[in-house]
């Protein structure tokens, strides 16, 4: 399959692709260089560029839209929230609607569990809670992201994968840290991406089938966030904070 992955200079572009490489030929976009590695080409590019996407998206058979910020942001607290929302609503339209046009019917989003954050940590937390996201910029744009991907799936015939993935780190880093419930190893975080790609419901008659919304959580005994339904896509986290959690999830 040949796979577009935005985002590409993130901790989360790299770790999807280094575990998709193998198997998939990848093209990286990100503003910022990127070394794009085997089986993959980059292209630098904003997502706010229709005319850069269009050419970026030729011959593409999956998005994977990881909704990361780039990796340098304005100072300015203000600046900075204008193009977060920016990039996370406007970004992902354009970046949505050239693949609709391109012919692409497969399309990945990764948001964030931090919308649910605010729960306190004694209730179990599956997909058919209501977000409570935080009205800060880095979360919120990420929430708002999620919805307009999810507006695509309703007017479009297209697949599209809402993957809430918990605070990315990898289990090794963390050691002898204070545990977190909402920690999510970056190497389960891509095995959930590299599973989502595999669902295609673009046919599907109905807008609500074509819309995918999965928890992508780790593995611990006694989980504040549920992610049973992602296990329907194949996803089957390794990495269970053992240091710290003790056990295993039931």
């Amino acid at each position: 399959m040949r796979v577009l992955i935005t985002g590409a200079a993130s901790r989360l572009g790299q770790a999807i692709a280094s575990r998709l490489r193998e198997r998939h030929q990848l093209r990286l976009l990100d503003s910022t260089p990127v070394e794009p590695g085997p089986n993959a080409t980059f292209v630098q590019a904003s997502l706010t560029d229709p005319q850069a996407l269009w050419q970026a998206l030729r011959n593409i058979d999956a998005v994977v839209h990881t909704g990361q910020p780039p990796a340098e942001l304005p100072a300015d607290e203000l600046a900075r929230d204008q193009l977060l929302l920016d990039l996370a609503t406007r970004g992902t339209h354009v970046l949505f609607l050239a693949a609709v046009e391109a012919g692409v019917k497969r399309l990945v989003y990764t948001g964030t569990l931090e919308v649910l954050a605010d729960y306190p940590d004694d209730v179990y937390l599956s997909e058919m809670w209501k977000p409570l996201p935080p009205p800060t910029m880095p979360v919120l744009s990420r929430y708002l992201g999620e919805l307009t991907c999810r507006e695509f799936a309703r007017d479009y015939l297209v697949s599209i994968t809402a993957l809430r993935l918990g605070r990315l780190v990898l289990e090794e880093e963390v050691a002898g840290q204070p545990g977190d419930l909402m920690w999510l190893d970056l190497r389960d975080a891509a095995q959930a991406v590299e599973c989502a790609l595999q669902r295609d419901a673009s046919q599907r008659v109905w807008w609500t089938q074509r819309w995918g919304l999965y928890h992508v959580a780790a593995p611990i005994a006694n989980p504040k966030f549920l992610y049973s339904q992602a296990t329907h896509l194949g996803y089957k986290p390794e990495h269970r904070f053992a240091s710290h959690w003790g056990g295993e999830a039931p």
